[in-house]
């Protein structure tokens, strides 16, 4: 499939179906995952695959954030990869001008871009949640103090594979400009 058709396609899935995605796959995720471009080549993340059943009911937990729940469908979701920030370490004069941790959001954002179009690719479902308990989820999985939980990415074959809905999108003349505004 050529990139334009992925991005086409490519959408965010809230319903599963019940096949367990499979540990290879997840892990193979990942791993093209950790290939995007960082700031620096810092690379400050850190992915926690939750596949096992009592794992999986921690992270249902934490992504209910006092009453915000980023994730009203978690209960069918087969499988979640989750996307911590760690302290990047950027050339001395980069961070001094802009602190260690102003990149560090986009070049996430990159590996999660990257990890939901590597599972399109394959005919999997993604959804990314931002809305989640930091303090659940870092005593669940044992995640660092000093880190930050940015993405639980939600992976699973979608129930109604091969749907593709018409995305609703701002006209190009809405968002974009040449030289100027």
């Amino acid at each position: 499939m050529d990139f334009e058709a992925l991005h086409r396609m490519r959408e965010s899935c809230r319903i599963y179906s019940d096949r367990k995605v499979e540990r290879e796959i997840l892990t193979h995720l990942v791993d093209i995952a950790r290939l995007s471009p960082s700031a620096c080549n810092s690379q400050a993340w850190h992915f926690i695959i939750v596949d096992e059943k009592e794992a999986l009911r921690k992270l249902r937990d934490g992504l209910d954030d006092d009453g915000l729940t980023g994730c009203p469908w978690k209960e069918n979701v087969p499988a979640f990869i989750l996307i911590c920030e760690e302290r990047a370490h950027l050339r001395p004069a980069i961070e001094e001008r802009y602190g260690s941790q102003y990149f560090t959001q986009m070049d996430i954002g990159m590996a999660a871009v990257t990890l939901c179009y590597g599972a399109a690719d394959i005919g999997l479902g993604t959804c990314m949640i931002g809305v989640v308990n930091q303090k659940k989820l870092k005593a669940a999985f044992q995640i660092p103090e000093e880190c930050t939980v940015r993405l639980a990415v939600a992976v699973g074959y979608p129930k109604k594979a091969g749907t593709i809905r018409q995305k609703s999108r701002k006209e190009l003349k809405e968002i974009a400009g040449y030289n100027q505004w």
